[in-house]
């Protein structure tokens, strides 16, 4: 009896895997167990094992191929086994069958990019196919227009004839700029762009506050007075505000939710995702139950995930189960960004830099350790009102720290 090896959920967000190496080969006999093929799924790597015991009578998918979970991915069976006539779905087909062409900066010089020109914007279905009318597919194909680079203003951003009619003649245009490199997008760095992609499409609304951090630089001071010593590491800025987040959340459970459908799913659970950045890209790995550790408990737990990032050595686990995400460039001397929430959750918070600055409390001009917070929510399901509320509360928190679990 054949078997069909399919491609593995191995994360609750994981939609589709890269095939990145396989380590067996046609014609290989292999037990059930066997380690078979490398893949990126999730921004991390796994090994998934062979089902069942035989020889790998088909391959069906090459390396880079990117396929969605439970589409079938080889076969195993008995040596001369008939295999069934079925191919997976691979999402990266259309681009390699249809590259999109680039649009040229210079193509219209004498006019300058305003806020009234067209920009070109990808519309696509999860497949990867792109939404479009049937009679806009035929203009496209009679004037020679790259569909990919076309914005659509019908229902559900779907192009539609007038689209391809009215935007700019650039579209069409070959690009003459010489290309010094061409590179692939890595695995991650598509994972990266399909989320994004995704959360962008979403209403977000940003709410931005300033936060006095001088009480959490004496609360840091005195912790690590006792932790480096103890411990041998030092708590950080970040662990202490992933705390903060935890403990806010117990009071605005809208934003420890998700949107499935016309159900709003509040989670039991606080698990914080904090954002790390890597060379090829930014990678989330989770704090299960923030709010019922320690900042001290949160600090080992968060250099455990950071020194398993610097390796490649996460576990599906680790990336699973976030419902917030924190995200803090205050280490490379930012003050301030929006950030873009972290699919499929509500909410998120970006950290700036602490920075000594003049401040006026009570009338009098003092010198204050400061930074700036933003928090995006989705708009679907969050309001100013609630986001500002969230807001305040988190920054009266992180003012008075002394009041959280050390």
């Amino acid at each position: 009896m054949v078997t069909t090896m399919i491609m593995q959920r191995m994360s609750v967000a994981m939609e589709y895997g890269v095939i990145l190496k396989w380590l067996k080969k046609e014609g290989d006999t292999v037990k059930k167990g066997d380690l078979v093929v490398e893949i990126f799924g999730e921004k991390n790597e796994f090994e998934l094992e062979a089902p069942a015991g035989g020889v790998i009578l088909k391959i069906l998918c090459d390396v880079n191929d990117e396929i969605p979970i439970s589409e079938p991915i080889a076969f195993i069976g008995k040596k001369g086994e008939k295999i069934p006539d079925i191919r997976p779905k691979k999402l990266n087909a259309l681009a390699q069958a249809a590259p999109a062409r680039s649009v040229p900066a210079a193509a219209t010089p004498a006019k300058a990019a305003g806020p009234q020109e067209v920009q070109a914007t990808e519309t696509r279905l999860p497949s990867g196919r792109i939404k479009a009318s049937p009679r806009a597919k035929k203009k496209a194909e009679e004037l020679g227009v790259d569909l990919s680079l076309i914005m659509g203003t019908g229902p559900g951003g779907r192009i539609v004839e007038k689209d391809i009619v009215t935007q700019p003649a650039a579209m069409t245009m070959e690009d003459s700029r010489k290309v010094r490199d061409v590179k692939t997008l890595t695995p991650l760095r598509r994972t990266i762009a399909r989320r994004m992609t995704q959360s962008w499409q979403h209403p977000h609304i940003t709410m931005i506050t300033e936060i006095d951090m001088s009480e959490v630089v004496a609360l840091r001071e005195e912790i690590n007075k006792k932790v480096q010593k103890k411990l041998g590491f030092r708590v950080s800025f970040n662990d202490i505000t992933v705390k903060a987040v935890a403990d806010t959340l117990e009071k605005f459970p809208r934003f420890n939710a998700t949107l499935v459908g016309n159900e709003f799913r509040m989670f039991s659970d606080i698990n914080i995702g904090v954002a790390m950045a890597t060379e090829e890209g930014l990678i989330v790995p989770t704090v299960k139950a923030a709010n019922k550790k320690s900042i001290t408990q949160i600090a080992q737990e968060v250099r455990a995930l950071g020194k398993k990032v610097k390796k490649n050595a996460l576990e599906p686990e680790d990336l699973a189960e976030s419902t917030f995400t924190v995200s803090n460039l205050g280490s490379f001397g930012v003050d301030l960004f929006i950030p873009v929430i972290n699919p499929p959750e509500s909410a998120i918070l970006a950290l700036g830099q602490i920075k000594k600055k003049p401040v006026v409390i009570d009338d009098i001009i003092t010198v204050r350790s400061m930074m700036m917070a933003s928090c995006a929510v989705d708009h679907r399901v969050l309001d100013g009102a609630p986001a500002g509320q969230f807001l305040a509360t988190l920054k009266d928190v992180l003012e008075n720290p002394f009041f959280m679990k050390i």
